[in-house]
């Protein structure tokens, strides 16, 4: 068969960083995604969203949650991100608390929510060869949210155009009319399918674009190469040799998330994943990549 095209095609494991280097140092911060770099990622994975005044940044939760965020002018903390402009979120300190769940997370004192063009322009710098996963937060249930996808799209993908990272980074979202949308826009691009267990492969699922389940497909891998995916990103408790035997017949690589313990971590190897994302790249680097020369 031949190659899936990605960070695999050269017969490299994939180890991507989750949010930069979750479990190292507070997410989604430059000084996150510097820790992924130095623990030797093939790729790193990021979240995104639009603000108010149409910019994309980098940020996983739709507000500013408390245990994240911390006000240094008016307190904005509980907003909602797509309400408040890159200003007003330039404000809030997201790199100074540390999430007990994470007990070796480093702060990034001050830092402030970075705009996808500066992580991308910060990581085209640091290391040029590292992949790109993207993901687009729309919840189809959310009006706003789906309301604004196509602009949220065509941001991201006139940030990775600017940045020249068109053949080194996915379209990855849950919602599948994301991806469709994406094979429309973007073609050449790779796209990638999300999948949470008991949430996006459901009878009546609102996530899986114009895929029916258990209607037009019954398998997730047949739905996913349905529209357009060329990688299936399950959670990591769906996987083993059987789930990805099918979706390598299907056409598509599998990144499975979040994958935090090496036990864990060598299990999927031993099925036949392309590469895991993980809160803690330093462990996955350790557990499985030979020593870079």
């Amino acid at each position: 068969m031949a190659s899936r095209p990605g960070p695999w095609a050269s017969g490299r494991f994939d180890v991507e960083g989750h949010r930069g280097a979750k479990g190292l140092v507070v997410e989604n911060t430059l000084a996150s995604f510097a820790a992924a770099y130095d623990a030797g990622v093939t790729g790193v994975e990021l979240d995104v969203r639009l603000t108010a005044d149409g910019d994309v940044v980098v940020w996983h939760d739709p507000v500013l949650l408390p245990l994240k965020c911390r006000p240094t002018g008016p307190d904005l903390v509980g907003a909602r991100v797509a309400d408040l402009t890159l200003e007003q979120l330039r404000t809030v300190d997201v790199g100074s608390q540390t999430l007990a769940g994470f007990p070796e997370q480093r702060p990034s004192p001050g830092a402030r929510i970075s705009t996808l063009d500066e992580v991308l322009a910060h990581g085209v710098e640091r290391a040029p060869d590292v992949w790109w996963t993207i993901e687009l937060k729309v919840n189809p249930l959310d009006p706003g949210e789906s309301a604004g996808r196509r602009r949220l799209l065509e941001g991201v993908l006139a940030s990775v155009h600017e940045a020249g990272l068109e053949r080194q980074c996915f379209m990855h979202s849950f919602d599948w009319a994301v991806l469709e949308l994406s094979a429309e826009l973007a073609p050449d691009v790779i796209r990638s399918a999300l999948v949470e267990a008991s949430v996006t492969w459901v009878p009546g699922s609102p996530w899986t674009g114009r895929v029916r389940v258990g209607e037009s497909h019954d398998d997730v891998c047949a739905g996913a190469a349905a529209v357009g995916a060329g990688v299936i990103s399950p959670e990591h408790v769906l996987v083993d040799a059987d789930f990805v035997q099918r979706a390598h017949a299907a056409g598509l690589a599998v990144l499975p998330w979040t994958v935090n313990e090496p036990a864990r971590m060598v299990e999927l190897v031993e099925a036949g994943v392309d590469g895991l994302v993980s809160d803690y790249p330093d462990r996955a680097v350790s557990v499985l990549a030979p020593t870079p020369a």
